[in-house]
């Protein structure tokens, strides 16, 4: 009797238990969301569309920090400068395009996160000081588990609606232009130079000579 009085009363303790976790589990609030973690990838969308482009481009500063930018893609008459938000990043965000923070909200939490757009814009002035005469574009893509309630800020679509943002895009870019024909194949030497001096770094060799800050104002 004395061992089943024991069971029983361990049984109780361990439906408590259980119970409790469940509860906790319950009432526990839902975690802030994030706009961090593994970038959205458009690659294999932006090479169907048969421009030019670099992905995952690392450019080093003239202060030899490195800005990283998700896609280059050149079109007809300007480039484009596509920043990604992470792919699993999810709710509802409103932010307008001149507000240093964003609000993310999720499952009744509500949270800041810094304007992405923001990070283009170093970049952004930078490509303006080396290419003056050339259209540079900004753009953020984020997943479609985000949505805009009070309407997308300018520069930010969702992965869905990219490719028709660059059809729109189109029907005003206009002919091709020596400004882009100058521009890119410069572009492409800032590319591949910053990449080459990244992998040196990593590998602890020796910086190559002419492999110095990418974006520099040269004439």
């Amino acid at each position: 009797m004395e061992d089943a009085s024991r069971l029983v009363h361990l049984l109780i303790y361990s439906g408590l238990l259980v119970f409790g976790l469940v509860l906790l589990r319950a009432v526990r609030s839902p975690p802030v969301p994030k706009l961090k973690g593994e970038r959205l990838k458009l690659d294999r969308i932006i090479d169907a569309l048969g421009y030019p482009c670099h992905h995952d481009v690392r450019i080093v500063d003239q202060q030899g920090r490195i800005v990283r930018i998700g896609h280059v893609v050149r079109l007809p008459s300007s480039i484009v400068l596509i920043g990604t938000a992470a792919a699993a990043a999810k709710g509802e965000l409103r932010g307008r395009e001149t507000q240093k923070t964003w609000q993310i909200s999720h499952r009744g939490r509500t949270a800041t996160c810094v304007n992405p757009l923001l990070e283009l814009d170093p970049l952004h002035k930078a490509f303006r000081r080396r290419f003056p005469l050339l259209r540079v574009r900004g753009l953020i893509v984020f997943p479609d588990t985000i949505t805009f309630p009070d309407g997308p800020p300018r520069g930010a679509v969702r992965a869905s609606e990219f490719e028709k943002w660059l059809e729109e895009v189109m029907k005003t870019d206009g002919v091709q232009s020596q400004a882009t024909d100058a521009a890119w194949p410069a572009i492409t030497e800032m590319v591949d130079r910053s990449r080459a001096r990244i992998e040196q770094t990593k590998t602890g060799g020796p910086a190559r000579r002419g492999a110095g800050p990418a974006i520099a104002n040269r004439r």
